[in-house]
């Protein structure tokens, strides 16, 4: 800032301009350093941006189809396994519980153990419970698997915003991506919709819960 007022103090009006496109340039993607009202500054979209926008989306989709994976999928689970209703209820609702608990700790554990680490572990734990429930024959283990599937989705969704708010170039490029990763939420309800229409007769629950894990690999590798 001193730099600036230094160099812009006494110039034509022109110049100014010039520098101060360079100083916005320059320094604004420094974000952690810049004060709120200079953060709005609009800036160009950085590649960093890009990218960040995309692992974001893609782990939102992602969590989205977890969500609605088992309205999906409970009642062949329970056609297969000769459930009670009450048995089939629970196994229905019993994802969103423990998430809503990992979403309100969420924050306490990125901090413990960092953002990157915690995002990391909870893409590749729900690919491994994903893939046990599909193994798996027991009403007691499914319940289980779908349970910690609860809480790696809500530390997942809890730390994917704060990290991608953390490192954004600007406030802008933020405000712009959030929007454009609320608009695609809705598209994860959508693919395991369609992904049951087609699918889930023909493979059955167990490969169809394994098909729906697969995409979890790539934000996990980006």
């Amino acid at each position: 800032k001193q730099w600036y007022q230094r160099r812009v103090r006494g110039v034509p009006s022109s110049q100014a301009v010039h520098l101060n496109a360079y100083f916005q340039l320059t320094f604004a993607a420094s974000y952690h350093n810049l004060s709120s009202g200079e953060r709005m500054v609009k800036l160009s979209w950085t590649r960093q941006d890009y990218l960040l926008a995309t692992v974001r989306s893609l782990v939102s989709i992602i969590d989205y189809t977890e969500l609605y994976l088992p309205g999906v999928v409970t009642q062949a689970i329970s056609c297969d396994l000769g459930l009670s209703n009450l048995n089939e209820s629970w196994l229905g609702v019993i994802l969103y519980i423990p998430l809503s608990v990992a979403t309100l700790v969420g924050t306490k554990i990125s901090e413990r153990f960092g953002l990157r680490a915690t995002i990391l572990i909870s893409l590749y734990a729900s690919i491994l419970c994903n893939i046990f429930s599909a193994l798996i024959h027991s009403y007691a283990t499914l319940m289980i698997s779908r349970a910690l599937i609860g809480v790696c989705v809500g530390l997942s969704n809890n730390g994917i915003g704060v990290f991608y708010g953390q490192r954004v170039s600007s406030d802008r490029v933020s405000a712009q991506g959030t929007t454009v990763v609320n608009v695609l939420f809705s598209l994860g309800g959508g693919w395991v919709a369609v992904l049951g229409y087609f699918l889930l007769e023909r493979v059955g629950w167990r490969i169809f819960i394994v098909c729906t894990s697969i995409p979890l690999t790539i934000p996990a590798n980006l």
